[in-house]
């Protein structure tokens, strides 16, 4: 039986669209070959200030505050109807200006011998081989986990998750095991104001589930300082990162900056926030997964781009 359709699309205006896409794409090549030549400026400074002896993340914390592309505003002529939806797109357009300069910028000076990694920008020092953590069955599972590879660690049983942190907190220890999520990836709520407000760092995650086989819990191992997993085809990796909800790019706009840079977004949450008070502002946390690649172009972007983030944990696979 042919049903009937209920609509049928119009031939010219599809003709026209097809038509304006074409003459967008060709604007859009002209404006990445300009974005190119800006980025071989921006290489070339790069390199004569590593010349100078300075790193990476003080040559990037330097030129951050003089890389201005901001949003863009629309022509004097345009409709007063259509004026919000052009500034929304200039946004998003000037968003990924920023996102293409990145990958510009690592691209070029990889043509120079000039490799960026990812423990050029987060720090990655080597933990001291011991562990504090409340004990019980659950976290005695945790610990043969994260623990298997690195044998011989000093253990100190911690009578309270904060005194756990505390002790990485002040060097006693190089780590603390914590619960980290219930059943459904529900976050514990004191354990993430711990590890913030510590500015401690996710180095593995790994599920638990008990004698029984049904507690579904994660676990997470915390330090100072990131362990950064090497890349492998058949492991996923994840960069979790903390925005202000005030930062100057949306998180739209940062969601579609990290597509870009072939970071998919494994999770968006709101931490912090108190509905109850109205000066309560919270923060938003992004998981990134890795799509193969490194995330040295997301940490150059944020590190040009986004002036207040906070990098939390950088770890394998964890679904």
């Amino acid at each position: 039986m042919n049903e009937e359709k209920i609509y049928t699309h119009n031939d010219i205006s599809l003709s026209n669209l097809d038509a304006l896409a074409k003459r967008e794409g060709k604007s859009l090549e002209m404006r990445v070959c300009e974005l190119s030549f800006e980025a071989e400026k921006i290489t070339e400074c790069i390199r004569a200030l590593f010349e100078n002896g300075m790193n990476v993340n003080e040559v990037l914390a330097l030129l951050s505050g003089d890389l201005c592309y901001q949003g863009y505003t629309p022509d004097s002529n345009t409709v007063m109807e259509m004026r919000d939806f052009v500034v929304r797109y200039l946004d998003i357009l000037s968003v990924l200006d920023k996102a293409i300069i990145s990958s510009l910028i690592v691209s070029k000076l990889g043509d120079f011998g000039i490799v960026i990694k990812e423990n050029d920008i987060l720090d990655d020092n080597e933990p001291e081989n011991s562990v504090s953590y409340v004990r019980s069955p659950l976290a005695d599972e945790a610990y043969e986990v994260f623990f298997e590879e690195l044998s011989d660690a000093r253990v100190q049983y911690s009578d309270s998750f904060r005194e756990a942190c505390f002790a990485v907190a002040d060097g006693k220890v190089g780590y603390a095991i914590l619960p980290f999520e219930e059943k459904g990836g529900v976050r514990i709520p004191g354990i993430m104001n711990l590890i913030v407000g510590l500015d401690l760092k996710i180095t593995a995650i790994t599920p638990v589930f008990g004698l029984a086989g049904d507690a579904d819990m994660k676990y997470a191992l915390i330090s100072k300082s990131f362990r950064i997993p090497g890349q492998d085809e058949a492991t996923d990796r994840y960069l979790e990162i903390n925005f202000s909800k005030n930062t100057e790019i949306s998180l739209g706009g940062l969601i579609t900056a990290f597509e870009y840079l072939g970071a998919s977004v494994f999770r968006v949450g709101m931490i912090g926030e108190d509905r109850s008070k109205e000066d309560s502002e919270g923060y938003y946390s992004l998981i990134l997964k890795d799509g193969g690649k490194s995330f040295v172009e997301v940490l150059v972007f944020l590190s040009l781009f986004v002036s207040v983030y906070t990098p939390v944990g950088i770890y394998e696979n964890i679904e």
